[in-house]
Protein backbone atom coordinates (compact mmCIF):
# COMPACT_ATOMS: atom_id res chain seq x y z
CA UNK A 1 0.00 0.00 0.00
CA UNK A 2 1.43 3.36 -0.98
CA UNK A 3 0.48 6.89 0.03
CA UNK A 4 -1.77 7.40 -3.01
CA UNK A 5 -3.92 4.42 -2.03
CA UNK A 6 -4.20 5.75 1.52
CA UNK A 7 -5.21 9.24 0.35
CA UNK A 8 -7.76 7.77 -2.08
CA UNK A 9 -9.26 5.69 0.72
CA UNK A 10 -9.43 8.64 3.12
CA UNK A 11 -11.10 10.84 0.49
CA UNK A 12 -13.85 8.29 -0.17
CA UNK A 13 -16.87 9.45 1.87
CA UNK A 14 -18.60 6.07 1.54
CA UNK A 15 -15.78 4.21 3.22
CA UNK A 16 -16.79 2.48 6.43
CA UNK A 17 -13.56 3.63 8.07
CA UNK A 18 -14.16 6.88 9.97
CA UNK A 19 -17.79 7.12 8.93
CA UNK A 20 -18.57 9.72 11.58
CA UNK A 21 -15.67 11.85 10.37
CA UNK A 22 -17.09 11.69 6.83
CA UNK A 23 -20.54 12.62 8.15
CA UNK A 24 -19.03 15.55 10.07
CA UNK A 25 -17.20 16.75 6.97
CA UNK A 26 -20.42 16.55 4.98
CA UNK A 27 -22.46 18.48 7.55
CA UNK A 28 -19.97 21.35 7.72
CA UNK A 29 -18.76 21.20 4.08
CA UNK A 30 -15.21 20.35 5.12
CA UNK A 31 -12.71 18.20 3.25
CA UNK A 32 -13.31 14.54 4.02
CA UNK A 33 -9.59 13.79 3.83
CA UNK A 34 -8.51 16.49 6.28
CA UNK A 35 -11.36 15.79 8.69
CA UNK A 36 -10.25 12.17 8.89
CA UNK A 37 -6.61 13.20 9.31
CA UNK A 38 -7.56 15.48 12.23
CA UNK A 39 -9.63 12.66 13.78
CA UNK A 40 -6.68 10.27 13.48
CA UNK A 41 -4.25 12.74 15.09
CA UNK A 42 -6.72 13.49 17.87
CA UNK A 43 -7.27 9.77 18.48
CA UNK A 44 -3.53 9.24 18.73
CA UNK A 45 -3.16 12.12 21.22
CA UNK A 46 -6.15 11.33 23.48
CA UNK A 47 -7.97 8.12 22.55
CA UNK A 48 -10.47 8.03 25.45
CA UNK A 49 -11.83 11.52 24.83
CA UNK A 50 -12.00 11.03 21.06
CA UNK A 51 -13.87 7.76 21.50
CA UNK A 52 -16.45 9.51 23.67
CA UNK A 53 -16.84 12.38 21.18
CA UNK A 54 -17.03 9.90 18.30
CA UNK A 55 -19.97 8.04 19.86
CA UNK A 56 -21.78 11.27 20.76
CA UNK A 57 -21.41 12.56 17.21
CA UNK A 58 -22.57 9.22 15.83
CA UNK A 59 -25.81 9.66 17.78
CA UNK A 60 -26.31 13.41 17.29
CA UNK A 61 -25.23 14.15 13.71
CA UNK A 62 -27.89 12.11 11.88
CA UNK A 63 -30.64 13.94 13.82
CA UNK A 64 -29.08 17.43 13.69
CA UNK A 65 -30.41 19.85 11.13
CA UNK A 66 -28.49 23.11 10.72
CA UNK A 67 -30.48 26.30 11.21
CA UNK A 68 -29.13 28.16 8.19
Amino acid sequence: MNIDDLVRRLKNPRSIVCGVAAMTADKFSWSCLWTRVVWAVAAFMNPAFVLLVYFVLALVLPKWKPGY
